[in-house]
């Protein structure tokens, strides 16, 4: 017997109650029920294997090949070709005794160059030598370069910009204390130290010096010739070391730095900020 649901005279839904007291009455059960609920399990019943099937395999999406690798410009600070250590007393062009105790600048618009193309690869790197923060990585095309070109300083379009809008651990962090509230610009260069205009001195330096450069007056481009070439190759990384001759600093092909009477810009002497930057601008090279 197959009972149907109440309110259901037409018998549309699946019944809910049924006894089977033998085989016929199965079958004149079946009999019983309405043609569209038939036609609607007949509809269903494909359906329901149709996703048995065996799954089709999908092709992965090739990776491109990688065309880049990773340039580490490595900074190290030299004294007259030799090892440079903060804090210690050297005799700079002058025969001044002078010992540093404060190294940080930038570098802008790092380019590697082939010939006469250049392609643009860092925008900007911090540096503080006293901490140990001397290495710049820049993702670079694959193939041999000839040269660099960089900036020591801070771009214009950077520097102009709103501190506030560079996350904290990028180089224009406000906590890496380089910035002029004052001028609303970064410092470009921090070179800050002690000296001794008494070669024959034994004490300790005792006189300060303190030279930070900054404006956009103050940002120097130069070049670097890297000689047959550096060639970078696709997924792996090239060190480069750069050569910094601190005792530079103080003298270049045209101009010296005389401590006696030029020991102190923050912004405001400029002639002494612009003599600073083209010194030390000239004073990065690569053997």
């Amino acid at each position: 017997m197959i009972k149907l649901r109440p309110n259901d005279p037409g018998g549309l839904y699946p019944p809910y109650f049924c006894v089977l007291k033998s085989p016929n009455s199965f079958r004149s059960g079946l009999a019983m029920m309405h043609t569209p609920f038939r036609t609607l399990l007949a509809l269903l019943l494909p359906l329901a294997f149709a996703g048995c099937g065996p799954d089709e395999e999908v092709e992965p999406t090739p990776m491109p090949p990688t065309t880049t690798g990773t340039l580490r410009i490595k900074v190290v600070p030299e004294w007259e070709g030799g090892a440079f250590a903060m804090n210690s007393v050297y005799t700079n062009v002058s025969d001044y005794r002078v010992k540093v105790e404060a190294i940080k600048f930038y570098l802008g618009d790092v380019r590697v160059l082939n010939g006469s193309s250049e392609t643009m690869v860092k925008d900007i790197a911090f540096f503080n030598l006293g901490e140990g923060r001397d290495t710049l990585l820049a993702t670079v095309p694959a193939g041999t370069w000839t040269g660099l070109r960089i900036g020591l300083g801070v771009p214009q379009e950077l520097n102009d910009a709103d501190p506030i809008v560079y996350p904290s651990g990028h180089p224009l962090d406000l906590a890496n204390a380089m910035y002029w509230t004052w001028s609303q610009a970064y410092r470009f260069l921090i070179f800050d130290g002690r000296y001794d205009l008494d070669a024959g001195g034994t004490d300790p330096p005792a006189e300060p010096f303190s030279m930070h450069t900054g404006l956009n007056e103050c940002y120097m481009e130069f070049d670097l010739d890297l000689g047959t070439g550096v060639t970078i190759t696709a997924g792996n990384t090239t060190t480069l070391t750069v050569h910094l001759a601190v005792d530079h600093f103080f003298y270049s092909g045209t101009e010296t730095l005389d401590l006696a009477t030029e020991n102190q810009t923050h912004g405001t002497n400029l002639p002494l900020a612009l003599e600073l930057s083209n010194n030390a601008a000239q004073s990065f090279s690569v053997e």
